[in-house]
């Protein structure tokens, strides 16, 4: 995180920001502002095309968070680790049995191995997402609720196959 010096300040304490290119000459009135002022991250024009539109949507679902942005509280946060350990130590349920069929040349289904993993990497994905969406209300909480599915449907998998 970079943090600016007294030096980047002017006397009224005042974040000193840089002139835009092509106005350093040029009186306050005459300068252009259209491409001096960043648009907001948050904000986006009514023309987007579909992925413009979506793109919008998952940047501002899932983000780092910003200086300004309050940091989670403690009892979220450890709620959500200690779920996320608790489907990890339960994930070694069915990649270990995958590794031991594998390793032992049992006879697995062509594809259980592809299905098992692919399940395993989407419910990993949904408690990567979870943590990256930690600043919303439920939507972790939906994530992590998906991923605790794939993984009782991945468990299920490997009993029945298996």
């Amino acid at each position: 995180m970079r943090t600016e010096s007294n030096s980047e300040r002017d006397a009224d304490g005042v974040l000193a920001t840089a002139v835009p290119a092509g106005t350093a000459g040029n009186p306050p009135s005459t300068a252009s502002d259209e491409h001096a002022v960043m648009p907001s991250a948050r904000t986006a024009p009514d023309d987007q095309d579909g992925a413009g539109r979506l793109r919008t949507a998952v940047s501002s679902r899932f983000r780092l968070p910003g200086e300004d942005d309050p940091s989670p509280r403690t009892g979220r946060l450890l709620g959500l680790c200690v779920w996320a350990a608790a489907l990890g130590f339960l994930g070694l349920i069915p990649g270990g049995r995958l590794a031991v069929a594998l390793a032992v040349n049992l006879d697995v289904p062509t594809w259980y191995a592809p299905t098992a993993l692919t399940i395993g990497v989407l419910g990993l994905s949904a408690i990567a997402a979870g943590f990256a969406a930690i600043h919303r209300y439920r939507l972790p909480l939906i994530l992590f609720t998906i991923s605790t599915a794939l993984l009782l449907a991945n468990i299920t998998l490997a009993y029945t196959t298996l």
